[in-house]
Formats: C-alpha cells, sequence, structure tokens
C-alpha cells in the first residue's frame, strides 16, 4: 500500500507548509499534488513539467473534467491523473480508453449522509464501474467522513475499485477493511518531518 505526500499547489509554494517547490525534503517522496479553484487549461504547465522533472513521482488532482485535460497532465510527466465522478460519460470513457493512468475523483461533499451514499454516490459509481477507470481517489472535507463511506459502500462496489484515500485527518484512517486500497494521499508537511 503506497503513500503519498499531499499538498495543495500554491502561487508560490506547496501547502500545508509553505514547502518551497525545490525543497530538497521532496526528494524520494511521491507526492499528491491538487490544484483547487483553477480551470486546467490555467495551471502553470511549464513551472508544472519542470517541477515533476525534479520531484519524478507526482500523481495530480487537478478535478478534470474533459480527457483533453487528462492527457495534457499526463504528456507533462505526472504518474496519474484525476477525472471527476460527475464528469460527462464520454470524457470518462475517453480518457480511460487512452491510459490505465486515469482515477476517478470523489470529492464528498460537506456534508455527508447516508442518502448521498445510496441515492447519489453508489448509483453513479454503478454507472461509471461499466466504461471507466476502476482506481478511485475518495476526498474528505470532514474528519471521520472517509472511514463512514468506505465502511458503508456495497462491497461488491469497494471490491470493484482500486482505491486512493485523501482523508481530511491528513492521516491514515481505521477501515472495516483495507483490501483493494490502493495507497493513501496523507498531509504532506507532517510525511516530510518524519
Amino acid at each position: 500500500m503506497e503513500r503519498r505526500a499531499r499538498f495543495v499547489w500554491g502561487t508560490d509554494a506547496l501547502w500545508p507548509g509553505p514547502v518551497d517547490f525545490d525543497d530538497p525534503r521532496l526528494q524520494g517522496h511521491p507526492l499528491h499534488i491538487e490544484f483547487r479553484n483553477q480551470k486546467v487549461s490555467r495551471l502553470p504547465f511549464s513551472i508544472l513539467r519542470d517541477f515533476i522533472e525534479q520531484i519524478g513521482d507526482v500523481q495530480i488532482d487537478a478535478a478534470a473534467t474533459s480527457h483533453k485535460d487528462v492527457m495534457d497532465l499526463l504528456m507533462i510527466g505526472c504518474q496519474r491523473t484525476t477525472i471527476d465522478l460527475f464528469a460527462k460519460d464520454k470524457e470518462i470513457t475517453l480518457g480511460h480508453a487512452v491510459t490505465e493512468q486515469v482515477i476517478i475523483r470523489i470529492k464528498l461533499p460537506s456534508e455527508v449522509s447516508l442518502t448521498y451514499i445510496t441515492d447519489t454516490l453508489t448509483p453513479r459509481l454503478l454507472e461509471v464501474k461499466q466504461f471507466g477507470p476502476l482506481s478511485a481517489l475518495l476526498i474528505s472535507q470532514r474528519k471521520g467522513d472517509l472511514s463512514f463511506v468506505m465502511d458503508r459502500l456495497p462491497s461488491s462496489l469497494r471490491n470493484s475499485f482500486s482505491w486512493w484515500l485523501a482523508p481530511d485527518e491528513g492521516k491514515m484512517v481505521s477501515l472495516r477493511s483495507d483490501e483493494h486500497i490502493a495507497g493513501w494521499a496523507l498531509d504532506g508537511e507532517r510525511m516530510l518531518g518524519d
């Protein structure tokens, strides 16, 4: 099971931190980099390409909604990138058809309930399972939500995907089972200090 140092890309550093883009502590750590509130087309591709060349193993979550965005990110050298669970079916299909390096991105709402799991998340995952990637990144925004969701997903559905988990807690959380967990995206600053 892999552990990645999770950071948010800022204009002049990685957060939490700040951690400079050329900080030597980043070497040797597989990274998970998030871009928030930005369209993929507005990302600093040349800076990002240099950063990936320097670091090596970088997974990017830019909340992409098109296969073109996914391909742009893969072409600059990242190991994997995400496409949103609620992107159009065609975009998910096209992104998945080109490469296995695409992960379905599931960002949980700030208020997670059993109704959300049964009426929204489960039906959409069942649809995407038929034509999309079988890797998923689950991101929680509130402590306790990630384990709440993972422990309540139908086991047949949970076992259909290889899961990457990014808990709001920033550290590994207790789950009913760790089967099919590919890895964790954990608090980067904390991981650099370990």
